[in-house]
């Protein structure tokens, strides 16, 4: 099974010019500027602070497209179904963060 995902993972770098090491990595490395910036927005609504949500707005948009963005530079020949389910995690990620907000204004 190891032998299977590591020959899978191999032919993704050579196929397709992304290491799928490189991506998850940025995505893991995203997870606490995330939630930190989650948390700041929520603040800031709170407490009327304009412009602290505007910054972590900005923040919370770039970690959930910088794995994407690896993907769109270093990528090549990329199927379109990726770039279908991209789309897909960047929408529901805003919608959950969105909703997470919703939440906690009440």
């Amino acid at each position: 099974m190891i032998d299977y995902i590591n020959n899978w993972l191999f032919q993704v770098k050579n196929n397709y010019g992304v290491d799928p090491m490189i991506f998850a990595a940025i995505y893991c490395a995203g997870i606490i500027p995330f939630w930190l910036s989650v948390y700041k927005i929520a603040r800031g609504l709170g407490k009327k602070n304009r412009r602290q949500v505007k910054i972590f707005a900005i923040i919370l948009a770039i970690v959930i497209i910088a794995p994407f963005t690896y993907v769109a530079v270093w990528g090549r020949n990329l199927p379109f179904w990726f770039w279908i389910v991209a789309a897909v995690l960047i929408a529901y990620s805003a919608y959950s963060v969105f909703r997470k907000l919703s939440v906690s204004r009440r």
